[in-house]
Parts: structure tokens; C-alpha cells; sequence
């Protein structure tokens, strides 16, 4: 016959193994948690530094210089435009006015972004050393 005490106790010592591997876990779980929590508040001091915020800061500027640069090649080709002669044939009116001024914006901006005019670069140059 299976002696019952002995059979109780090796239950009691295999439970108390298992929660004490329980536990262990728990805690093991736990501090990488807090390591977690160390990361991602790092993480966050980090982005709200200076390095993290001059990177955004940067973008914006490049950003803000290019519109400006568009500014000037759209005001440049206005006046370019305004030395073809336009004659009553072709011309479509006050709705091909708006068209026109549309489509020479959208020129300027795209030639700013993909063309190297130097404008945007000189203004970014200039401003990024003031902030």
C-alpha cells in the first residue's frame, strides 16, 4: 500500500516548487517591466531634448525654406509670363487667368523640391544658425 503522508508530501513540496517557479517568473516579469518603463521613459526624454526636437525643428525649416524659394521662382515666372503676348484667339479669359496662376504655382513648387536652386539651402543655412 502507497503510504498517503509520503505521497501528501511529495504533492506539497511539487506545489510549493511550482509556485515558488511562479513567483519566480512574477518577478522576473516584473523587472523587465521596470526595464521596459526605464526604455520608454528614456525614450521620451530623449525626443523632448534638444537632439530629438532639432531634428524636427530642422524639417520644418527645410521645409518653410523650399516654400519660400517657391515663392520667388513662382513670382519669377509670372513675370516671364507676362511677356508672351496673348492674343484674342486662343486666349481662354479669366478662367484660364486662375488656371495659369494654379499651374505655375504647382511649377514653382516642384521645381524648388527637385531642382538645386541654392535659395532654399542658402536660406536654410542662414536661419538654422539664428535658431
Amino acid at each position: 500500500m502507497i503510504d498517503t503522508t509520503m505521497l501528501q508530501n511529495q504533492i506539497l513540496d511539487s506545489a510549493r516548487g511550482n509556485r515558488d517557479a511562479a513567483f519566480k517568473e512574477k518577478a522576473e516579469r516584473a523587472a523587465g517591466k521596470k526595464d521596459f518603463q526605464e526604455t520608454l521613459r528614456e525614450t521620451v526624454e530623449l525626443q523632448k531634448s534638444d537632439a530629438g526636437g532639432k531634428k524636427v525643428v530642422d524639417k520644418k525649416l527645410m521645409d518653410v525654406c523650399v516654400e519660400m524659394e517657391s515663392l520667388f521662382v513662382a513670382k519669377m515666372m509670372k513675370e516671364m509670363r507676362s511677356t508672351v503676348h496673348k492674343t484674342g484667339w486662343i486666349h481662354g479669359g479669366f478662367a484660364e487667368d486662375i488656371f495659369e496662376d494654379m499651374l505655375y504655382d504647382k511649377y514653382s513648387l516642384e521645381m524648388s523640391k527637385n531642382a538645386n536652386l541654392g535659395l532654399a539651402t542658402m536660406l536654410y543655412k542662414e536661419m538654422s544658425s539664428k535658431i
